[in-house]
């Protein structure tokens, strides 16, 4: 199952046939999988956020297929960090320390 509908895909991209219905099938499920690595969450069809930047990730692919283009095609389509970043899955590194239990403590010498 398509991570977007192709309708969806069509009307953003303003395309009115069919011929390109795998190409852009393909993108969509990429552009998922790419929000699901990032955020590290599963995609959401439901979640509007999600959807929006899969849109952009799926146009600008569409625009940007040739080798050569005029735009850096690894740069992300503007506004993608912005959608999904309130939901990103924060990794920080950083690990509480764990405080003995007073029961754990060891006993004071006499």
């Amino acid at each position: 199952m398509p991570a977007l509908s192709l309708p969806l895909i069509r009307a953003h991209l303003v395309i009115d046939h069919s011929d390109d219905d795998l190409l852009l099938t393909h993108y969509g499920n990429v552009a998922a999988m790419w929000i699901a690595a990032y955020t590290g969450q599963p995609f959401d069809a439901d979640n509007a956020l999600m959807v929006q930047a899969a849109l952009l990730m799926v146009a600008h692919q569409y625009e940007a297929r040739e080798a050569i283009t005029f735009s850096n095609q690894y740069v992300l389509p503007f506004g993608v960090h912005d959608l999904l970043s309130p939901l990103k899955d924060r990794v920080t590194g950083y690990v509480a320390a764990v405080e003995p239990a007073e029961d754990d403590a060891p006993e004071a010498a006499a």
